[in-house]
């Protein structure tokens, strides 16, 4: 007899991610300004008390599925400086791996750009900023960068950089290969680190 080995996943969680996924969807297909909580909850067979007992508006679907992003983006950072490999290569391994994430996310990069203010921006970035720093720290305790550099201004700069090349590969289309942006990337962040 075979037995299941998957633990069952909770139906509070499945109708969660259900539903984000439905308005992600429709939030692609028709911008988010177009998309309602009607048209959400039509489409997902549930009655728009569902929806709002999981998400108290439509702009908190934006932020449930920044926090996806952002986990995804951290998990890959994470263990990209967590190898036994020169920083070098754990630097283009990490902006490898978080194009690679951003372009399954381009909808959601052009969703988190309506949040437009400070607050608003610093959910976005600041989770970015604070791993960056501290594996910068990390670094500079291993003496493979100079402890000249301030690692909370150099990732702020860092963030910013990789954030605005994936911007013009996955939202604005740039001409240019998505390759050509990583290795520019990769080669951009190693020579403001001073290891070029």
């Amino acid at each position: 007899m075979h037995q299941n080995t998957k633990s069952p996943r909770s139906p509070k969680l499945d109708r969660r991610a259900e539903l984000l996924k439905i308005s992600r969807e429709i939030m692609a297909e028709k911008g988010y300004e177009a998309t309602t909580v009607s048209a959400i909850v039509a489409r997902a067979g549930v009655a728009q008390g569902t929806f709002y007992w999981y998400f108290p508006s439509k702009a908190s679907i934006v932020k449930a599925l920044t926090v996806e992003m952002q986990d995804e983006v951290q998990a890959a950072l994470t263990s990209a400086f967590m190898v036994s490999e020169s920083l070098d290569r754990k630097i283009e391994r990490s902006i490898r791996d978080i194009f690679g994430i951003l372009s399954h996310y381009h909808d959601v990069l052009v969703l988190s750009r309506l949040i437009d203010s400070a607050s608003g921006n610093e959910f976005v970035f600041a989770p970015y900023h604070r791993l960056i720093a501290e594996l910068l720290h990390r670094e500079q305790e291993l003496g493979t960068i100079t402890s000249s550099i301030d690692p909370e201004i150099a990732a702020e700069l860092i963030v910013g950089t990789v954030y605005y090349a994936n911007l013009q590969c996955y939202v604005y289309h740039s001409t240019l290969p998505v390759e050509k942006y990583i290795a520019g990337t990769s080669q951009f962040v190693r020579q403001a680190l001073g290891l070029i």
